[in-house]
């Protein structure tokens, strides 16, 4: 991507780098130094004799990092940051073992279809719910298919037989959509899941329409196509602890207009800790958290007179499908990547704003059967280095989000989480009347929730934000107390699932 300096010098230019100001600038801050894998008295010592100071430390489980050792610092190691900066510190627990409870009682009509008798399934036809039976073994095993009873497939379907229909020596079975909760009465399932960026976990990595790739150990995966004006590069590579990303979108009209948005870095791997309960017949209280979201991530947005874009775009890629089973309960992560763009650049115009994030944080909610609460942790987040230059002629708005992970959860392929994710957005504007020029970097958590198929009749979907840190880059000339452009806020709006899907 190609910027002429003549395209930089405009009648009205402001090229302000948060402390960067032309030849004569300060001289860069020191960076913060790497602490991870010390003990927490040594990482202390570092941190101090490097000018930091030592910031929260707290406890938790990580699989890869042995107790008693760092496992996430925030700052992240290499981060620009004044001496003084404190260094907030994760200290491992060491590993913790994945648990599953399924503990329940089922309705008197109840078929279950166990694994034991899975064999007796000659056929399935998921897209139409249709699967058919050996007709003499599901004799002998005393296994009632008939119409109006709930069945439950193990790791296959939960539905409600509509008909049984004879075909020589099988029985198909149709079937029809029903609530957990008519199957189960009473108890329990949960589970508390370590993800891991390995091939045996991370099923498959695909972009419906233009690949689907079975991931292999320190492999990148990498995909390039087009969607409307815009092109996108992904790569992704797995390496057990941690998944690393790059994602390159750009849009090139042709002449001077031109833009590029760029998101770099890596996420750890997380724990899924969900709960539902049942009690005489009704569902009672749904638990939703994803635990140690940790990583960091750089976003980058460079635009020279692209015009008006107004993105909200989840593009068709699920970087990660993570299948895992709870007794006979299929259950699915989906790791997805949403962006967002709104942007006013005129002819004459040029806008280049970045910002880097890390952050330790939780996502999750519980909902009792009349309302959501969140019970999420912003936890440890870091605006580091940063950058805003603006040259423009007159009013100019560039802003870029991202929502990742954005993670869904499917349970007997039924999606009860649409999304919960961690989202980024930067951005800025210039305005001539009056004359402000502003920056913003903003870290969000947000959910929205489908639960009507555990049987939840009321306010059984809707969104929730869960937290909302907001640093301010840039304040420059005669700005409102709390500026922000109608850009900034669809934009925010959208990464919190106000705005439009």
């Amino acid at each position: 991507m190609r910027f002429s300096v003549a395209r930089w010098i405009m009648p009205v230019l402001l090229c302000l780098s948060l402390g960067l100001l032309g030849a004569g600038c300060k001289p860069k801050p020191p960076v913060v130094p790497d602490v991870l894998g010390k003990t927490l008295d040594d990482a202390r010592a570092a941190i101090v004799k490097a000018g930091y100071t030592v910031g929260e430390t707290k406890e938790d489980y990580d699989a890869a990092v042995p107790k008693g050792q760092v496992a996430f610092q925030v700052p992240t190691a290499g981060t620009a940051a004044e001496k003084g900066t404190p260094v907030n510190l994760t200290v491992s627990l060491g590993p913790k073992t994945d648990s599953f409870t399924y503990d329940v009682t089922y309705a008197p009509d109840t078929v279950l279809v166990d694994e034991a008798h899975l064999g007796l399934m000659t056929d399935s036809d998921p897209d139409n719910h249709a699967y058919t039976f050996d007709a003499a073994g599901v004799v002998a095993a005393g296994i009632a298919l008939e119409a109006g009873r709930p069945l439950i497939i193990h790791g296959t379907a939960a539905r409600r037989i509509s008909s049984v229909t004879g075909n020589g020596g099988s029985l198909v079975v149709e079937t029809e959509y029903m609530t957990l909760n008519e199957a189960i009465t009473d108890g329990t399932i949960a589970w508390d899941y370590g993800v891991d960026f390995t091939p045996e976990k991370i099923a498959a990595i695909e972009i419906p329409g233009y690949g689907r790739v079975i991931p292999k150990e320190a492999t990148p995966v990498e995909f390039s196509f087009d969607i409307g004006a815009y092109h996108y590069e992904i790569n992704c590579s797995l390496d057990d602890v941690v998944a690393t990303y790059d994602f390159n979108i750009t849009k090139g009209l042709g002449g001077t207009a031109e833009a590029k948005l760029q998101a770099t870095g890596k996420i750890e791997r997380f724990r899924s800790q969900d709960s539902i309960t049942f009690a005489g017949g009704e569902p009672q209280e749904f638990g939703h958290e994803l635990d140690a979201m940790r990583g960091d991530l750089t976003l980058n947005l460079i635009v020279a007179a692209s015009g008006n874009d107004a993105v909200n775009l989840e593009i068709p890629a699920t970087i990660m499908y993570i299948p895992f089973m709870v007794g006979p309960v299929p259950v699915e992560l989906k790791v997805k990547v949403q962006f967002v763009v709104n942007a006013t650049v005129p002819f004459g115009a040029s806008a280049r704003v970045s910002s880097k994030f890390s952050y330790d944080s939780t996502l999750g909610f519980n909902f009792d059967g009349a309302s959501a609460t969140a019970a999420a942790s912003v936890g440890n987040v870091n605006f580091g280095d940063a950058t805003h230059e603006t040259g423009a002629p007159n009013y100019i708005a560039a802003n870029f989000g991202m929502g990742f992970p954005r993670v869904e959860l499917d349970i007997f392929h039924e999606s009860v989480v649409p999304w919960a994710q961690t989202a980024f957005l930067i951005g800025g504007t210039y305005t001539f009347q009056p004359a402000c020029q502003t920056a913003d970097a903003m870290f969000i958590g947000a959910a929205g929730y489908e639960l009507g198929f555990f049987g939840f009749v009321q306010l059984a979907s809707g969104k929730i934000t869960l937290f909302q840190e907001k640093k301010p880059l840039l304040r420059s000339g005669d700005c409102p107390a709390d500026s922000k452009s109608s850009e900034a806020v669809q934009v925010e709006d959208s990464l919190m699932g106000l705005g439009p899907e």
